[in-house]
């Protein structure tokens, strides 16, 4: 059977930030493929590189402070966005690869009715009439469970609930049927009612429409429930990539090891026990060490890993470990 072709190809990106003690590097020759109909899954701590990826590959970062490095490339339909102009990316924003940004209360326009915010996207990138985006927009607004849309066209952002927000902005990123959607913290600050009732509808939408999904969260319960894939990111750098049930039951990194002794479990005779944590911090990208950077935490090291930085290699036909000892 031909293995199906990817609709992404990130490769080696690598995205700098000008700062007043010079060039940072936040994201560090990253490489994945996203596969048509395929729920990706990112993880890690904050500040590990996961919203500057799905921001540079949107080309959302402020060009008078960032930049890609020449070999970064990010593939797409024919096209390296890495490298394409800003009528390129308009045409593809939003229209192609959509995104939900982090927080459902900051990301919508609080002057500005929410009809007409999902109006907008629906004026740049179709060539419905008026009436005909009035009524996509209550088709969209009726597609994530909002009650009443009629009316909820006509409302501000303030008027409505966190959860009610946040499928405002699913609505939004989806209403031009695009084929990639980036879905940054989708369920951050929402209750775990709301959480469930997101999940569920952003795995209808992609069921009905087919779009590829990329999840960026550090909630590895979310990742279980919503991925066939995982990134797992530290320090700017891909550290693992395997199956989600391959890496829940079989984790060979000691980073994505330790993240999931850390996930809170409902187990007889864990009362009163502490729930295990990962020792130290993300090293500074302003000072990284020369070795391995997770080295100083990891219960595995050995001398030869603050020596050199291992290589991501392919430990099996699926998955990929940037670790010295990958089996114990």
């Amino acid at each position: 059977m031909d293995q199906p072709q990817p609709i992404l190809s990130v490769r080696h990106l690598s995205t700098c930030f000008r700062t007043d003690r010079g060039v940072v590097t936040a994201v560090d020759d990253v490489s994945f493929d996203l596969f048509p109909g395929e729920s990706l899954g990112i993880v890690g701590e904050s500040g590990c590189g996961k919203s500057v990826t799905s921001k540079s590959i949107m080309r959302l970062l402020p060009e008078h402070l960032s930049f890609l490095r020449p070999e970064s490339q990010i593939l797409f339909d024919g096209m390296n966005l890495a490298r394409a102009d800003e009528r390129t990316m308009r045409e593809v924003r939003g229209n192609r690869i959509a995104m939900i940004f982090q927080e459902p209360m900051t990301a919508l326009n609080p002057v500005f009715t929410i009809g007409w915010q999902l109006d907008e996207a629906l004026k740049y990138h179709t060539s419905l009439g008026r009436e005909g985006r009035r009524q996509r927009t209550i088709e969209m607004l009726r597609l994530v469970e909002i009650p009443n849309p009629e009316k909820r066209i006509r409302e501000f952002p303030h008027q409505l609930s966190g959860g009610m927000r946040q499928r405002v902005l699913i609505a939004m990123a989806l209403c031009c049927e695009p084929e990639i959607l980036i879905a940054d913290e989708p369920t951050t600050a929402l209750d775990v009612t709301i959480q469930a009732q997101i999940l569920r509808l952003m795995e209808n939408l992609k069921q009905r429409l087919g779009t590829a999904i990329v999840m960026i969260t550090h909630n590895l319960g979310v990742i279980a429930q919503t991925c066939d894939r995982v990134i797992v990111m530290y320090a700017g750098r891909i550290v693992e990539s395997a199956p989600v049930k391959q890496l829940f039951h079989q984790p060979r990194h000691p980073y994505t090891k330790a993240l999931l002794e850390s996930i809170p479990r409902m187990n007889p005779g864990d009362h009163g026990q502490r729930l295990p944590s990962i020792e130290g911090i993300v090293p500074s990208l302003y000072d990284l060490p020369p070795g391995c950077r997770f080295a100083d935490r990891c219960p595995r090291r050995q001398p030869s890993c603050v020596e050199a930085e291992p290589e991501l290699e392919p430990v099996d036909s699926a998955s990929l470990v940037r670790c010295f000892f990958p089996w114990e």
